[in-house]
């Protein structure tokens, strides 16, 4: 019953998006590509030092956005897996006023070593433009999500519940090459409000060619109601990432 509400929240999010454009014209826009190569070195429920991936796909219209994330980290030390991570996320941005905007989401992730052999999760949301010139952007978004998590040890096999998200993005064009970001975002569940996550991310970029870029980057994970007693709290990771955008 609760993967079959989740199918059917995934499919809204499919279809939602579709039926909105019905009978309406929009100038095309061109789909966006970045892909970042990252040399990792993490700490928390793993540590080790590795490489991982990261591929971004976008189209911006005027009216409709459409976002794609995935991402995969994975390493074997003597034979033994160390670290294995991976994730899917997509976004559908319906543009309501100039700093407005509707939203649904929904994603997949695996990262057995922090406690998850996997988590669903989809919902609605809106977002607003705090801030938008030409050298900063703040936007500030607010999701209902429902979401699943199968997990990889302790007693409780899976859990199901809704949360509610708040996540802040700051961009900050220093000079026309060098660019700070920083994501940070706070989930909480309505059944039980000890289950919360926050996650943040840091980073700097500097452009050395039209399509190439440098960045590092600091990301923090916590979760402060474990699935097990052996899983740590908090979880980071630094990067060091070569950026193709295209």
């Amino acid at each position: 019953m609760k993967k079959t509400i989740f199918i059917f929240i995934i499919l809204a999010c499919l279809v939602i998006p579709i039926s909105s454009n019905a009978g309406t014209e929009e100038p095309e826009s061109k789909i966006k590509t970045r892909t970042e190569l990252s040399f990792v070195q993490t700490s928390g429920n793993t540590n080790t030092q590795t490489f991982s991936v990261k591929l971004e796909a976008k189209k911006e219209g005027i009216k409709n956005r459409y976002f794609l994330t995935s991402k995969a980290l994975y390493a074997k030390e003597d034979g033994r897996e160390t670290s294995n991570q991976s994730s899917i996320d997509g976004r559908w941005e319906k543009v309501l006023s100039e700093r407005l905007f509707g939203l649904l989401t929904s994603g997949f992730s695996m990262d057995k070593f922090s406690g998850y052999e996997y988590r669903l999760y989809g919902g609605p949301g809106l977002g607003y433009d705090l801030i938008k010139t030409d050298r900063h952007v703040l936007q500030s978004l607010l999701s209902l999500i429902y979401s699943y998590d199968e997990y990889s040890v302790g007693a409780v096999s899976s859990d199901s519940y809704i949360t509610g998200k708040v996540t802040l993005k700051y961009e900050w064009k220093i000079l026309e090459n060098l660019k700070f970001k920083e994501k940070l975002d706070y989930s909480v569940s309505f059944k039980d409000t000890n289950n919360f996550f926050i996650n943040s991310a840091t980073s700097v970029e500097t452009k050395i060619h039209r399509a190439l870029s440098l960045g590092i980057s600091y990301v923090v994970n916590y979760q402060n109601l474990l699935p097990s007693p052996e899983i740590q709290h908090t979880d980071t990771t630094f990067l060091t990432t070569l950026i193709i955008d295209f």
